[in-house]
């Protein structure tokens, strides 16, 4: 049985919904790139600066996710295909689609994921394994991203480099294509009383998810969840707080489920064309995997530390008005960074409490 296809006005209100879902992503990132920003420049008292030594990297962090969610619109024809609200006929699509690809899962994902791989992991070693933790995290994020980055550039330009069939080989166009340019009925109906609008039809090409990007994403994805997994492990294994126990294992469980969702739906689509119900429900479906990973990911690594280090200050200036020698409970950091400075906060307050009690 054929697969529905879709009209104009359906897959144009899908684009929208997508437009909607990285207009809030976006938001979210900047506000909480903003936070990160404000914490990574104030001064302030040694519990506080607990949860402050690798706000820079979450406010890079921020800003990649922020970059993730803007990519995302790149391949969307309601803003540069052949029915564009933005110009008549459109834009010369095949461009974007390739800058697509390779921005949005050759820098945006493996730059966002080994940012908070390392964020992670730094926070397992404690930030006596570097004197300079933001600058290294986010040089080797940056250089182990070259490899994808490379990959992914391949798969992009791959039908400029190579000069193939790929209009009659229909594997080669799934392996390597990051257009559609065989749906010429859905561009001749573009134009004023359906006559059809001579730009659109020479524009009529509609981005896909070429196998070769999925492959090259999968690979990353599977080293990233393995190292993943054993960095969270050993940060559970060390938490004898059960309800931070079950945070750590939400987040690995989180990562883990979105990242395969995203990683499905985006190679099913090869098996659908631009139009079809299939590869519109995909798409739509990859791109909320995707959102609901990095709001995951900014909620643990940036978002929850934020409402930490708030609530961290608060308590230790009304421990200071109040006086009381003891640093209010629960006053803890979040799972993701070792608590050293408050061990030391604390211990160092009852040492000053206990020598003014023998002088007295």
């Amino acid at each position: 049985m054929r697969m529905p296809v879709l009209s104009q006005p359906v897959v144009d209100g899908i684009d929208w919904g997508i437009v909607g879902v990285a207009g809030c992503l976006l938001l979210v990132s900047v506000v909480g790139a903003l936070l990160a920003l404000r914490y990574s420049s104030s001064k302030r008292r040694p519990v506080a600066r607990e949860f402050n030594y690798l706000w820079r990297v979450r406010a890079f962090t921020e800003l990649l996710a922020a970059g993730y969610a803007l990519a995302h619109l790149l391949r969307l024809q309601v803003l540069w295909g052949p029915a564009s609200v933005f110009k008549a006929g459109g834009y010369h699509p095949t461009s974007l689609c390739r800058v697509y690809i390779a921005a949005t899962y050759g820098v945006f994902e493996p730059g966002f994921l080994l940012l908070a791989l390392f964020a992670c992991l730094y926070s397992v070693q404690g930030r006596d394994s570097s004197k300079h933790p933001n600058f290294n995290i986010v040089v080797f994020s940056t250089a182990l991203s070259l490899p994808s980055c490379a990959i992914q550039l391949v798969a992009a330009l791959f039908t400029r480099i190579f000069d193939l069939n790929y209009a009659n080989n229909r594997m080669l166009g799934r392996l390597f294509s990051a257009y559609d340019t065989s749906l010429h009925q859905h561009c001749d109906a573009v134009g004023s009383a359906g006559t059809g609008d001579p730009t659109a039809i020479a524009n009529c090409a509609f981005c896909v998810f070429p196998l070769l990007s999925t492959f090259a994403s999968t690979a990353l994805s599977a080293v990233f969840l393995l190292a993943f997994w054993l960095v969270t492990q050993r940060i559970a294994a060390t938490v004898i707080n059960k309800a931070l126990s079950r945070r750590v294992r939400m987040l690995q469980a989180s990562v883990t489920l979105w990242i395969i969702v995203s990683l499905a739906c985006r190679g099913c689509t090869v098996l659908f064309r631009p139009f079809d119900l299939g590869f519109e429900v995909l798409r739509a479906a990859h791109v909320l995997a995707v959102a609901a990973l990095v709001i995951t990911l900014e909620f643990f690594l940036v978002l929850k530390p934020v409402w930490d280090t708030h609530v961290a200050d608060r308590a230790v200036k009304r421990f200071e008005r109040q006086d009381t020698g003891g640093l209010p409970q629960p006053l803890l950091p979040n799972p993701l960074y070792p608590p050293t400075e408050l061990q030391l906060l604390e211990s160092s307050t009852s040492t000053r409490q206990h020598g003014e009690e023998e002088r007295v």
